[in-house]
């Protein structure tokens, strides 16, 4: 029988170490649970939302008037295919940099630029996760799991969950709840090491392994993110601007030396980061219980005992400068609860 919690803090099962309470909370550890689940909340009429490492949300001062539903679904699996491919088919419920880890043990390529990276499987597959030139979509075979609308299951291939950046289908559409994610690796050496932190880091290896990208990458992430197991952090706070190429020459024209990447269809990604620290002198920046980092501005980060409200007073503010000064509008990539 599942057990059925109430009245549960959401606070200590976030990054942000922030969120009022959950009206009922349930911990998922296999697809019988969720069906469970479902017929509980079908029941009652509730809403569902599901929680993997609370690492990239934001939750209400408020809590969450409906279900929440702990996704705990585990189970790596590594299965060989042809011309120096592997499979490799996880649960949603696993830690992320967990399998990465044993991907880079195995020296499969492919997931090794994500090292670091708090959350769980399932979540990098519904925020399609990424860094350091890497998303998890480029990897991605499919998904599977349960609709919560009548309890069926669900597989979709890659082309169907409608990825772009930090963005798909199941960011769009909660009913789906994701079980397995199933993943393509190599065997042979297929690394994106043109990110210039990451370059220089491996500037001196002659024969670079995926240990050796995990590695540098790690120590990137330690030397400008917080550490979220001591620091209230969500990591980046908010998306890299894409903007119309067009736009961007005219950014250029008034400052010169503002970073840009090509992206397709006359579109430019510029960096969010360049333009607090260099624009919007907001590196640093500290209202209250609530900051920028001040390694990496991109990252909001609280400071203690900030509520939810804090949190998005500040980033309004934030939003409100950065428009201000360049023109650019620039979107949260953390979800709100």
């Amino acid at each position: 029988m599942l057990k059925i919690q109430e009245n549960i803090s959401l606070k200590d099962f976030t990054t942000f170490q922030i969120g009022g309470k959950a009206q009922y909370f349930v911990v998922a550890k296999t697809e019988e649970d969720l069906r469970e689940a479902f017929a509980f909340i079908k029941s009652r009429k509730l809403p569902l939302f599901t929680l993997g490492g609370g690492s990239n949300i934001l939750v209400s001062d408020h809590g969450y008037n409906g279900l929440v539903i702990k996704n705990e679904i585990k189970g790596i699996k590594f299965i060989d295919q042809a011309n120096d491919k592997v499979i490799l088919e996880c649960g949603a419920g696993e830690s992320l940099d967990d399998v990465v880890a044993l991907s880079v043990i195995r020296n499969l390529s492919g997931l090794e630029n994500l090292s670091g990276i708090p959350g769980t499987v399932g979540g990098a597959a519904v925020q399609n996760a990424g860094a350091y030139g890497v998303e998890i979509k480029d990897h991605l075979v499919s998904v599977g799991g349960l609709n919560s609308d009548n309890g069926k299951r669900f597989i979709f291939e890659n082309i169907d969950c409608q990825y772009s950046y930090r963005d798909s289908l199941f960011k769009k559409n909660k009913k789906f709840v994701i079980t397995t994610v199933t993943l393509e690796l190599c065997k042979k050496p297929f690394f994106k090491t043109e990110y210039a932190g990451l370059k220089n880091k491996l500037a001196n290896i002659e024969k670079v392994q995926a240990s050796d990208i995990r590695k540098a990458v790690i120590q990137i992430r330690e030397d400008k993110l917080p550490d979220w197991r001591k620091v209230g952090t969500a990591g980046s706070f908010f998306k890299n601007p894409i903007i119309t190429s067009e736009y961007y020459e005219k950014l250029i024209a008034v400052f010169p030396n503002l970073p840009g990447f090509p992206e397709t269809k006359g579109k430019t990604k510029v960096p969010l980061a360049w333009l607090l620290d260099n624009i919007c002198n907001l590196k640093g920046h500290k209202e209250g219980k609530v900051g920028l980092y001040e390694k990496q501005p991109i990252v909001l980060v609280n400071l203690g005992q900030a509520s939810a409200k804090d949190i998005s007073d500040f980033a309004e503010k934030i939003i409100k400068i950065v428009k201000e000064k360049t023109g650019i509008e620039i979107m949260p990539e953390v979800e709100k609860i």
